[in-house]
C-alpha cells in the first residue's frame, strides 16, 4: 500500500533553483502501487509551474534516484529497484521543492524466487544488475533433472547484486512448459520471447513491456500464433525491428531454424533459412539442426545464426551470401569449412560474437543422450580466435572450467543438457548462465575473470528453479544518489 505525504518547505511555498531552474510549488502528492509489480509504484503531484520530476527513495535513507528532466506541471514518475515487503521513504522533487510519503512493497509471487550470492568480490565483479528468465517446477517431478514442464506462465526478472528481485514481469496466463524464453533488455523496457513446449508455441508469443509492466510489442506474425513453432530466440534489432526463430518442417519431417525480421506491425522485411546453407546431412531425421540463436549485425552486413547439432553459420545480411560454417562435433557429419586447433565445439547454445577482435564465446553443453550421446557429459565455457581468411580457422583462446581452480567440486562436472549461455562483460569478465532443474543441484549464474579463472561473484537459485539465459545490466532509470 502507498501514502502521500505534506510537501516539506511548508506545502504551497516555493523557492528557486533546483531542477530546471524554475520556480515551483507541490500539490497533490500521491503514491499509489503498480498493479503490474508488487515491487513499484507510480509517484504523482502537481506544480504550478512547469518543471522537471525526480522521485528519491530508499529505506531509512535516501539511496536512489528517478529523474526525467522534461518540464510539466503534471508530473508521474515511475519507481523501479525496491525490495519486497519492505517501507520505502519516498520524495519528490521539482523545482526546488520537495513532498515525502512513505509506500510500502508487497510480497512476490510464488514463482519469483529470492537468489543467494555466495561469492562476491565488489573490487573485481562488474556492478549492475542481473536479467533473466525465470522457471519454476513442481517438486513432484523428482530429484534429479527434470525435463521442463511448469504450471507458471514464463517470467522475466532482475536481480540486483545482493541477488533480491528488483523488478519482474509475468508474461501472460499460459503454463511455460518448455523453459527457453529469451530476455533482453530494451530502449523502452524488455522483450521476452516465446513460450514454447518443445514442440510448438504453446499460447505467449514474444512480447515487448515497459518497466511498468505494459505491453508495448507483440507478435502477431503467424509464425507466432498458438500451435505454430516459434522458440528460443527474439531478439531487438539496432533498427527497431525484432527477430524471431520458427522452426519449419519440410516434407520429410526435418525441422530447421527459419528466422524472421519484422517490423514494429509484425510484417516480415527479411528472413534466413539455415537449411538454404547447410541442407540437412544424409541419414538425419526431425530436429536435425536444433536452432536457437541467432546475431543480426546489421551494421557490419553479418549474420551468425546457431544450431545446437550443427554449428554457427555466418553469412551476409544484405542478399544472404555462404560466409562460412563452423562445425559442431555433435552431428554435422564432416558438414563445415572452419578448421581447428584445439578442441572443437560438442554442441553450443547462444555464442556471442565479438567484431572487435574476433573472437567468439560459446556455452558448450557437452553432449545429449538422443542426439550426441558422450562417455563423460560435461559442459564448459569456450573462447575462440578466428581467422577468417580462406579457409576460416578457429583457435581455442580460453576455456572455463579449464585447468582453473575452482570454488568447489560442482565446477569440474556440472553439466547443462539443455539451456545456457555466456556473455562477455564490459570490464572483460565473463558471466556465465547454468540453468538446470534438479531437485538435488542448484542453477547458478556466475561470474569469472578471463586472466587467471577466478569467479568473483556467484548466484544460485532454490532447487526446481532454472534460468535459460542471463545479462547483466545497467540499473534502467534508477541511479545512486551520490553522498
Amino acid at each position: 500500500m502507498g501514502t502521500g505525504g505534506a510537501a516539506s518547505g511548508g506545502g504551497g511555498s516555493s523557492s528557486t533553483g533546483g531542477s530546471g531552474g524554475t520556480v515551483a510549488s507541490i500539490t497533490g502528492l500521491t503514491i499509489e502501487p503498480n498493479p503490474n509489480n508488487t515491487l513499484s509504484c507510480f509517484v504523482s503531484w502537481t506544480t504550478d509551474v512547469p518543471a522537471s520530476s525526480a522521485v528519491q527513495f530508499g529505506v531509512g535513507s535516501y539511496e536512489w534516484e528517478i529523474s526525467d528532466d522534461a518540464l510539466v506541471t503534471e508530473h508521474q514518475v515511475l519507481v523501479i529497484g525496491m525490495h519486497a515487503e519492505e517501507t520505502y521513504s519516498i520524495k519528490a522533487v521539482s523545482g526546488g521543492q520537495s513532498a515525502e510519503g512513505m509506500f510500502t512493497t508487497g510480497a512476490l509471487p510464488a514463482q519469483i524466487p529470492v537468489g543467494s550470492v555466495t561469492i562476491r568480490d565488489e573490487a573485481l565483479s562488474q556492478p549492475g544488475w542481473t536479467l533473466m528468465n525465470m522457471q519454476k517446477v513442481n517438486a513432484t517431478q523428482g530429484s534429479g533433472v527434470v525435463i521442463p514442464n511448469s504450471p507458471n506462465p514464463p517470467a522475466a526478472v532482475m536481480y540486483d547484486e545482493e541477488g533480491l528481485p528488483v523488478w519482474y514481469h509475468i508474461n501472460g496466463t499460459t503454463p511455460d512448459n518448455g523453459g527457453a524464453i529469451s530476455t533482453q533488455l530494451t530502449d523502452v523496457g524488455v522483450l521476452i520471447g516465446p513460450s514454447w513446449n518443445g514442440q510448438q508455441t504453446n499460447g505467449e508469443p514474444p512480447r515487448e513491456v515497459d518497466f511498468a509492466g505494459n505491453v508495448v510489442w507483440e507478435c502477431t506474425h503467424a509464425a507466432c500464433l498458438p500451435g505454430e513453432s516459434v522458440s528460443h530466440h527474439a531478439e531487438k534489432l539496432s533498427n527497431g525491428h525484432y527477430v524471431v526463430l520458427e522452426d519449419v518442417a519440410d516434407a520429410d519431417g526435418l525441422k530447421a531454424p527459419v528466422f524472421h525480421e519484422l517490423d514494429e506491425n509484425s510484417q516480415e522485411v527479411w528472413s534466413l533459412d539455415y537449411a538454404d546453407f547447410v541442407p540437412p546431412p544424409d541419414g538425419v531425421s526431425g530436429d536435425w539442426c536444433h536452432g536457437n540463436s541467432i546475431t543480426v549485425d546489421i551494421e557490419n552486413d553479418a549474420v551468425y545464426a546457431n544450431c545446437r547439432w550443427m554449428g554457427l553459420l555466418k553469412t551476409s545480411y544484405q542478399n544472404p551470401t555462404y560466409q562460412w560454417l563452423l562445425p559442431a562435433s555433435c552431428a554435422s557429419m564432416g558438414e563445415g569449412d572452419v578448421t581447428f586447433t584445439g578442441n572443437q565445439i560438442i554442441d553450443t547454445h547462444d555464442p556471442e560474437i565479438h567484431a572487435d577482435d574476433d573472437t567468439i564465446l560459446f556455452f558448450d553443453n557437452g553432449g545429449w543422450t538422443t542426439r550426441c550421446p558422450m562417455s563423460d557429459y560435461r559442459s564448459r565455457v569456450i573462447e575462440y580466435q578466428l581467422d577468417q581468411a580462406s579457409p576460416p580457422h578457429a583457435t581455442v583462446v580460453w576455456e572455463f572450467p579449464g585447468s582453473f581452480a575452482v570454488p568447489d567440486t560442482w565446477y569440474d562436472d556440472f553439466y547443462l543438457a539443455y539451456w545456457g549461455d555466456v556473455d562477455r562483460l564490459q570490464n572483460g569478465n565473463v558471466l556465465v548462465t547454468a540453468g538446470i532443474l534438479s531437485g538435488t543441484v542448484e542453477s547458478r549464474v556466475f561470474e569469472v575473470t578471463k586472466a587467471d579463472g577466478v569467479v568473483v561473484w556467484e548466484f544460485r537459485l532454490p532447487n526446481f528453479y532454472g534460468m535459460y539465459r542471463a545479462e547483466r545490466i545497467v540499473p534502467p532509470l534508477v541511479h545512486a544518489i551520490e553522498p
